[in-house]
């Protein structure tokens, strides 16, 4: 399995994010949970359109450290019409158990088919960690992302995305997210036009199935979205 992650990695590092969702990804697989995620976010972009974006999501834990994952990704812009815009799909693997070592790890690999045929495929690997204790729990991933197909761009980008939780109530979890996108990895962007994003976010645990996650994040430098705000709703069960 080491050697599998080791080539992915160098097929990516020798080949534009849109890093669309914003969700800090944790390295732990359930077996044989079921997951329904419906994600929704607004942000305005680099041309000035007011954007909300949907993904709806089904996740199963297929055995003891592998989960797969099916999306489909839709945009409406300025209210006029609410697009399919991609369809994806992720695998997730556990390397070992939770709580083995020091930091939790896993791998993660999604394959982006894009709806408009002028607009690249896209394939992006992940690093997930994990340090849970009784008080907190600090995750991060490390984002590599490349454009396939006839219209993909060359480069390779290279994002992250943090999360620092308290877990001093078993209903309504707080936490400090971040996010950013540094630009290719043979030529980063200089630290103005890279997009970094910081802000608050609670996870509300309406049931012992049903979290709610809301946030909103504010961009640090002149590359990024000014306002983004975030919402997801998923219901697990086994």
């Amino acid at each position: 399995m080491f050697r599998s992650v080791c080539g992915v990695c160098l097929v990516l590092l020798l080949a534009s994010p849109a890093w669309a969702k914003k969700i800090v990804y944790s390295p732990i697989v359930h077996e044989g949970e079921k997951e329904i995620e419906y994600y929704i976010e607004w942000y305005e972009s680099s041309g000035g359109d007011d954007v909300v974006g949907h993904e709806i999501e089904l996740k199963y834990g297929f055995g003891p450290r592998d989960s797969l994952g099916l999306y489909v990704v839709l945009e409406d812009t300025n209210g006029v019409s609410l697009d399919v815009k991609r369809y994806k799909s992720e695998w997730i693997h556990q390397l070992y158990e939770q709580g083995e070592r020091f930091i939790d790890l896993a791998t993660y690999l999604e394959y982006q088919i894009n709806n408009d045929p002028t607009r690249a495929d896209k394939v992006e690997f992940k690093a997930l960690l994990e340090k849970s204790t009784t008080d907190f729990s600090i995750t991060g991933n490390l984002v590599l992302e490349k454009e396939l197909g006839v219209n993909a761009t060359d480069g390779t980008e290279i994002g992250y995305a943090l999360r620092a939780a308290g877990r001093w109530s078993p209903r309504v979890i707080p936490a400090l997210e971040a996010f950013g996108s540094l630009g290719e990895v043979r030529n980063p962007k200089s630290l103005s036009l890279q997009g970094h994003l910081l802000g608050p976010v609670v996870n509300i645990y309406l049931s012992k199935r049903i979290v709610w996650q809301v946030g909103l994040l504010w961009g640090l430098t002149s590359g990024s979205d000014d306002l983004r705000a975030k919402s997801q709703l998923s219901w697990e069960w086994y």
